[in-house]
């Protein structure tokens, strides 16, 4: 199932978010640290978990909640796109798999 959920999220940035494969795969390695260090595997349980999760965490769980197709984030997408920047501008390449 965590696959699935990770499959539905890399989609969601790539195709919707327009990132570039080689971007998803560092993003997806930042989200799955921020899920680990909240006790849970990047799926639908850390989706739900919110600011619970951690202040960092916050946005990783928002990219996961709408990628699901669940009713929404508390954070706004200007929020979303600049963690994400922040992301990739300190985290190395992972390549397209992360």
């Amino acid at each position: 199932m965590d696959s699935i959920d990770e499959a539905k999220v890399m989609g969601f940035l790539r195709y919707r978010l327009n990132y570039d494969p080689y971007e998803v795969g560092t993003i997806i390695y930042n989200m799955r640290d921020l899920a680990r260090m909240a006790g849970h595997a990047l799926d639908h349980r850390f989706g739900g978990a919110g600011l619970g999760a951690g202040p960092e965490a916050r946005i990783a769980c928002g990219i996961v909640e709408l990628a699901l197709g669940g009713g929404g984030c508390e954070t706004s997408m200007y929020t979303i796109r600049q963690e994400i920047a922040r992301w990739l501008r300190t985290t190395p390449p992972k390549g397209m798999i992360a």
